[in-house]
Formats: C-alpha cells, sequence, structure tokens
C-alpha cells in the first residue's frame, strides 16, 4: 500500500512546520509511515517520534547530508551516534560561518538583513542556520517571492555566498559511511540534481562503501529518461528505490517546480520494509533511541 513519505524536511533545517505539526499533517493525509529526512540536524526526531506514538504515525528517523557532489538520505538511522552528532555539529558551524559572511555581502550591498536577526526570527534553526532562512527573512521583508530573490541577488552577483553554503568538505562516501556507521540506510538523493553524470560513474564506489538505495522521485517529476536510468542503475546493484514528496510545507511548496505535497509522491510500505532489513534496527519504528551503531 502506498503510505509512506520518505522525504520531509521541518523547521529545524528548512521546512515551514515543527515536527509535531508534521506528523499532524501526515496523519490527516492518511500517511502510515513518515520518515523525518532534515538537512544535516536530527533534532526534530524525537518531537515527530513522541507525536507518532500519540497518533499512529510509525516516524523513521532519518537524515538528508548535503555533500561536495549532492545529497545523501539515511533511513533508521540512531540519531544518539555520537560520531554522527559530531560530523553534524562541525557542519553546522562551518554553514553559519558562510551565512553570515553571505549576509555581511549583501548588507554591503544595500540589503537590511543581519544573521542575528534570522536567530531571533529562527530559533529552532540553531545551530543549522542555512541559506533557506536568509532567502526566507529577504520574503519576509518583502524582497521579493523565494523563487525570485535568488534570481535577483545572481544578477546583482551575491550568490557567492550562497553557493559556498551549498559546497560541503564532505564526500558523498564518507556521508554513506557515517550514515552505515549510525546503523542506517544511505540513498541517493534526487540523483538528477547535483553532479549527476560523476556521480552515475562513480556508482560501484557508493555501493562498495554502502549505498543501498536511490531516489526515484521527490516530487520535481525528473525526466523519462531520468527515471528509466535509475531503474538500469538500481538493478544493476540491486538497490532499494524510493521515492518521497520532499516537503517543505504548503506555501514553500507552492514555489517549489513540480508537485511536493505531503503524500502526494508516497511509496508502498514493503520500501520500508526493505530499508528496515538492511538496517541496524532491531525494534519498532518509534524506538529511536534503540538503535545500535556499529
Amino acid at each position: 500500500m502506498k503510505n509512506t513519505d520518505l522525504h520531509t524536511h521541518s523547521h529545524y533545517s528548512d521546512g515551514q512546520l515543527s515536527p509535531k505539526e508534521l506528523v499532524q499533517l501526515a496523519k490527516r493525509k492518511g500517511i502510515k509511515n513518515l520518515a523525518l529526512t532534515d538537512h544535516n540536524t536530527v533534532k526534530g526526531i524525537d518531537e515527530a517520534i513522541k507525536e507518532g506514538k500519540k497518533i499512529g504515525v510509525n516516524i523513521i528517523p532519518g537524515i538528508e547530508m548535503r555533500t561536495d557532489a549532492g545529497e545523501i538520505l539515511g533511513y533508521f538511522i540512531d540519531c544518539k551516534n555520537r560520531e554522527l552528532l559530531k560530523k553534524l555539529k562541525q557542519i553546522g558551524t562551518a554553514v553559519e560561518n558562510r551565512t553570515k559572511e553571505w549576509c555581511r555581502e549583501m548588507r554591503k550591498a544595500g540589503y537590511k538583513i543581519s544573521f542575528s536577526e534570522i536567530e531571533k526570527r529562527f530559533p529552532q534553526a540553531k545551530g543549522n542556520v542555512n541559506e533557506f532562512y536568509v532567502i526566507r527573512m529577504l520574503y519576509l521583508k518583502g524582497y521579493g517571492e523565494m523563487q525570485e530573490i535568488p534570481r535577483q541577488l545572481r544578477k546583482k552577483k551575491l550568490m557567492k555566498g550562497r553557493k559556498k553554503m551549498f559546497s560541503s568538505k564532505i564526500t558523498n562516501i564518507q556521508a554513506i559511511r557515517l550514515i552505515k556507521k549510525a546503523g542506517g540506510v544511505p540513498v541517493w538523493a534526487h540523483p538528477w540534481i547535483g553532479k549527476t553524470e560523476n556521480n552515475f560513474k562513480r556508482m560501484g564506489s557508493f555501493v562498495k562503501a554502502g549505498l543501498a538505495g536511490i531516489e526515484i522521485d521527490n516530487g520535481d517529476r525528473p525526466k523519462r529518461i531520468m527515471k528509466k536510468k535509475i531503474k538500469a542503475v538500481a538493478k544493476k546493484y540491486n538497490l532499494v528505490v524510493t521515492n518521497g514528496s520532499d516537503f517543505h510545507g504548503e506555501e514553500i511548496v507552492k514555489q517549489m517546480p513540480g508537485d511536493h505535497r505531503l503524500g502526494k509522491n508516497n511509496c508502498d510500505e514493503k520500501v520500508v520494509e526493505r530499508l528496515r532489513q538492511l538496517s541496524k534496527y532491531k525494534s519498532d519504528f518509534h524506538q529511536c533511541t534503540s538503535l545500535v551503531a556499529n
């Protein structure tokens, strides 16, 4: 039964809703299994699990890690794993330093924005204040629609700071291994974005490092030729094929290409069972702290 959304975000990374609100919306949408996959943070997982237990939604503890070549999703991770938390803290600090630099560049160009006001407006993002919050703040200040603002900044040659934030010193293989060490299952997120061709060429090395799945759609509606390529790669390496909504909030998805509404790109719960079997996960979906790390 297609009752599972494997790609969602809360306000701890770049979504609008709290984990509790996200789980409540999932319940209203008839979603049985929900993966919270915030960018470079696991802060919202405990909150999601608590609400999931209360209202009957199975929470899959997850993450989406940015790399130098794209992003890697992790499912059924041990969100208390020390090595994972240490690396996420390092990444968060680097991202925030680049965010501060970007804000300074924009102020010099006449934009009324500062890192401190972003922190005050979005306190839940502390330790992971990324480019989303900068663009969101500019939107709230009336500088334009969220889709338009990056184009506006690009024309003024102010996108260098944003590009720096998207860059990461962690590689795909490092992210894959880190997720594996945290007991999780690494899956290549939206393979049509990032260093696509190079990543496909390196698929063998990714699988050797522990990659176990590949996302075929996240609401972007990739072209048929790309889906065909993904299916071929999945068959060759026996990868789990996943999909989800990449939901960020109703207001945000209206400004995203494709259809990223929660529950509009569900996958079968058989996929969840395959992921669970590949993980170190030995209890029900809710027992995040019982996961076994390597």
